[in-house]
C-alpha cells in the first residue's frame, strides 16, 4: 500500500516529471485509481469488522490519496470522510480510559495506539476535505513530534500537501 500512496503523492505533486502528462494518460490513472478505490471499499465493506484498526487506517488513507488523482468523485470522497469519522470513533472506544481519559474523536493524539502516523495523515486529509478547523490542534501537535531525520518520503508528502491545503 505505501508503495501505491507514494506513487499518488508523486503524480499529485508532480513529481514524476518524465511521465506523459496528457489527457489520455491522465484519464487513465484516475480510472485505475477509481478503480482500485472501489476495492478497497470493498474489502472495507466485506471484512471491516474483523479488520485491525491499524489496516483500516492504511486503507483509508490510500482511499484519500488515490482519490485525488484525476477527477473528483464526490461520493466517494464524502464516503472516505465518513468511514474515517467512523474509525477514529472505534479507536476512542478501543482506548483504556485510565490511559486516555480525554480521548476524544478530534483529540487522538491521546490515544494509546500504534497507530500514530496513519491518524496524522488520516486527520491531515480529512482536514483538507472538510477544512474543520477543530482538526488542526491535533495535526500542529502530532507534526510537531517530527523531525526531518525520522520522516519517511511520505511524511514529507503529506507535510507539502497539507502546507498548500492551508494556504488555499
Amino acid at each position: 500500500m505505501t508503495s501505491l500512496r507514494l506513487q499518488a503523492y508523486r503524480q499529485l505533486l508532480l513529481l514524476d516529471t518524465l511521465e506523459d502528462h496528457s489527457i489520455q494518460d491522465y484519464q487513465s490513472r484516475w480510472h485505475e485509481a477509481q478503480h482500485t478505490v472501489k476495492t478497497l471499499f470493498q474489502r472495507l465493506d466485506t471484512h471491516g469488522e474483523t479488520l485491525p484498526l491499524e489496516e483500516k487506517a492504511e486503507l483509508l488513507l490510500t482511499i484519500f490519496v488515490l482519490l485525488q488523482v484525476g477527477y473528483r468523485n464526490e461520493a466517494l470522497f464524502a464516503r472516505a470522510v465518513e468511514t474515517t469519522y467512523e474509525l477514529l470513533s472505534q479507536l476512542i472506544e478501543t482506548a483504556d480510559p485510565l490511559e486516555a481519559p480525554n480521548c476524544r474523536p478530534l483529540s487522538v493524539v491521546r490515544c494509546p495506539l500504534s497507530i500514530i502516523n496513519y491518524k496524522t495523515h488520516l486527520l491531515v486529509h480529512l482536514y483538507q476535505e472538510t477544512q474543520d478547523e477543530e482538526l488542526l490542534p491535533a495535526i500542529d501537535h502530532l507534526m510537531s513530534t517530527w523531525q526531518d531525520d525520522t520522516m519517511t518520503e511520505e511524511d514529507h508528502y503529506l507535510m507539502e500537501l497539507f502546507q498548500l491545503a492551508e494556504t488555499a
